[in-house]
């Protein structure tokens, strides 16, 4: 199941828009730029995979991965959100697991994640 182009960022206004009111969350592999807009009712995302990560091919294939984790967890993301994702100089030397766990933990840390109910561990009986 592919990601609707409705969802994608596509004007550099948009992108620049993110990258100066929001709040940027470095990480190992990627840095995540997120702004709040109540006005969305699901989210926007754009990926940046800039010349310094690598030849075409390289670029497009940290682009996939990263649409892919951005997939994997769209029930999670909250509505009301734009983020950027730009990749970093080390993400072509990540897998698609390390990428997922550096996106998953920014997305935590900039509150672009709903919050989930977990039930309080219980004792064990003696």
């Amino acid at each position: 199941m592919r990601l609707p182009s409705s969802l994608r960022l596509k004007e550099s206004r948009h992108f620049q828009r993110i990258r100066s009111k929001g709040v940027s969350h470095p990480g190992r592999f990627l840095v995540l730029a997120v702004l709040r807009d109540e006005e969305t009712p699901e989210f926007l995302f754009g990926l940046i995979t800039g010349k310094k990560i690598g030849i075409a091919v390289t670029r497009n294939r940290i682009r996939r991965l990263l649409r892919e984790v951005i997939r994997a967890h769209r029930a999670e993301i909250q509505p009301g959100h734009h983020f950027v994702t730009i990749a970093r100089w080390r993400s072509p030397d990540a897998t698609l697991q390390e990428l997922e766990q550096d996106w998953l933990r920014l997305a935590k840390r900039a509150g672009l994640l709903k919050k989930t109910h977990r039930p309080a561990p219980t004792a064990p009986n003696e």
